[in-house]
């Protein structure tokens, strides 16, 4: 009776094969490379840059930290720039955007931090949780506050940049700086703004813990 002989290399569902008598494991077969890198320029850090469409603090604080660690970077060689640069003027002004767009980016995060600390709306049954709503408060104004000097450092490389008559392929970063000039994007205003709202709704507080200082502990029973 006739026995067919299979050629093909039986593989067992732990993916190992037998070669030259014992058994190896598939994986001992793939060269094993370790990918290991570290950001050097600028640039490196800036493109590490991200944010998720739901964020939290922890993404915030983290782009924050790549950011700053970043700006303390020297930039890569101009031919890797992340635009075509084609004279020392163009390089100049594309080390100036970059400085500004990264202070920018950073105040953005300072500020979405201080939102979440902050309220939009402050109602009567919010001060249930008056002795927190305080706290939070003053967080919220800390991280306004911290977002000023970027702002204010944004707004400087961005008067220094429009010196220079080049325009740049940097997307959206020409456009901020020319908003920043013409005045159309005035984060100092906006940050006074949420600031002086804030103001507003911490005196609101003050005065229901003035009025009711037993309050002025963590409400626990209104905790889920």
């Amino acid at each position: 009776m006739p026995v067919s002989v299979s050629t093909e290399t039986d593989i067992d569902y732990n993916y190992e094969y037998e070669k030259n008598g014992p058994y190896t494991k598939f994986s001992d077969w793939v060269p094993y490379k370790l990918h290991k890198w570290e950001p050097k320029f600028l640039e490196d850090y800036y493109e590490m840059y991200g944010l998720k469409l739901h964020y939290k603090e922890n993404e915030l604080r983290r782009n924050i930290f790549f950011l700053k660690a970043g700006l303390k970077k020297r930039f890569r060689h101009p031919r890797n720039a992340l635009c075509p640069v084609k004279n020392e003027e163009e390089y100049h002004k594309y080390r100036l955007l970059i400085f500004m767009h990264m202070n920018l980016q950073i105040m953005r995060s300072y500020m979405r931090i201080a939102s979440q600390f902050d309220k939009r709306h402050l109602y009567f049954y919010n001060l249930d949780f008056a002795h927190e709503l305080k706290q939070s408060f003053e967080v919220a104004d800390g991280f306004y506050k911290e977002a000023i000097p970027y702002w204010e450092a944004a707004r400087k490389y961005a008067d220094e940049a429009s010196e220079i008559d080049y325009d740049l392929d940097l997307g959206t970063i020409e456009s901020e700086r020319y908003e920043i000039i013409m005045g159309k994007l005035d984060f100092g205003q906006i940050i006074s703004d949420h600031r002086s709202k804030l103001t507003k709704k911490r005196e609101v507080v003050g005065e229901y813990l003035t009025k009711y200082p037993e309050a002025d502990k963590p409400n626990l029973d209104q905790i889920p």
